[in-house]
């Protein structure tokens, strides 16, 4: 029996999959791209594949309801929140991310933009090169980074990877995650916080690190940047989703807060209108934190590992929504290929 994959993308210069074909080699299969930009087209895309891969193309309900023999439904990227895990999960599907894949570079973007942001990069790198050759005056803070306190928003693979790069630099590091275990927080010798509340008053720096769902949308909002030092910077690589983005927009425009690292936004593309980008203080990458020439092969090997699972009758690595597995016939756990 051939297997029928689908690869869903909505750009053509993201089609070049020959790393996952090549991790697919020993599994009877046909992979069809498809370059998908309206529900119309998704919908006849997946409508008789076994598999489904996306790379952040939505996939809905209405979309997940025409699916006719799919099994499971992946992402190509680290987050899931463009995919309707609920649904899938009422018609039996599983959803599996790409966990981990892009841990130390999203880690190592965020302790990037932190020190950028301190060190005010961007506009001392365009004042050098407009022929203004000045130090940082008196009223332009250079806040420290060695002894000061960062606070992580979540304590995941990403926000550990990140508190270990912190601590390296001397760096005093807090986390409020209310389901992570007490062990974890003993091996990467953080303190744990009570409240999101008492992390923004007692941080220097505020990195978000947290996936986008009904209980994380908007996470963030006015009351919190107000908790804030007004000399403190906010960092977010996760999903812009997760912070009330006007509420984060007012708080930079009445010095509540020092500044801003933002490698995602509410809406991706973010409007060249967006108040966010006229800002001296606030620093922006187009959500790519999680890229690299090395990352773009890992996506595709760890996709081509969890189809190779599931196809083999095993339980993928990384289901994210386990709660299926009791809709499901038995499966072998997932083994390391």
């Amino acid at each position: 029996m051939t297997n029928k994959i689908a690869y869903l993308s909505t750009s053509e210069s993201e089609t070049d999959i020959s790393v996952l074909e090549n991790q697919l080699s020993t599994i009877a299969h046909e992979t069809e791209i498809h370059i998908c930009t309206s529900p119309g087209e998704t919908i006849e895309a997946v409508k008789y594949a076994d598999i489904i891969i996306s790379a952040n193309v939505p996939i809905t309900r209405e979309i997940i309801g025409e699916m006719k023999n799919a099994t499971a439904i992946l992402g190509s990227g680290h987050g899931f929140d463009f995919i309707d895990h609920e649904a899938a999960t009422e018609k039996g599907l599983m959803v599996i991310n790409n966990a981990g894949f892009c841990t130390d570079e999203v880690a190592n973007h965020t302790i990037m933009l932190l020190i950028a942001c301190a060190k005010h990069l961007t506009l001392l790198n365009t004042q050098v090169k407009s022929g203004i050759w000045e130090r940082p005056k008196n009223n332009l803070p250079l806040p420290p980074i060695t002894g000061e306190v960062l606070g992580l928003i979540g304590f995941g693979n990403i926000a550990r990877a990140t508190a270990i790069r912190a601590s390296a630099l001397g760096m005093n590091v807090i986390t409020y995650d209310p389901y992570v275990p007490p062990w974890t927080i003993k091996e990467y010798r953080v303190k744990l916080i009570p409240s999101l509340t008492d992390l923004a008053a007692s941080s220097d720096y505020v990195s978000m690190h947290t996936p986008l769902n009904k209980s994380t949308r908007k996470m963030l909002s006015e009351s919190f940047f107000k908790a804030m030092k007004s000399t403190a910077h906010f960092i977010n690589t996760c999903r812009g989703g997760t912070v009330d983005e006007p509420a984060l927009i007012k708080a930079l425009e009445n010095g509540e807060i020092a500044g801003a690292g933002l490698d995602v936004f509410e809406e991706e593309p973010t409007p060249p209108n967006n108040p966010l980008l006229k800002m001296d203080n606030v620093i922006v990458t187009p959500h790519s934190a999680g890229h690299s020439d090395v990352v773009s092969k890992a996506s595709q090997t760890n996709t081509g590992q969890e189809v190779t699972r599931i196809l083999s009758g095993t339980w993928p690595m990384s289901l994210v929504n386990p709660v299926v597995r009791s809709q499901l016939p038995s499966r072998p756990p997932a083994t390391n290929i």
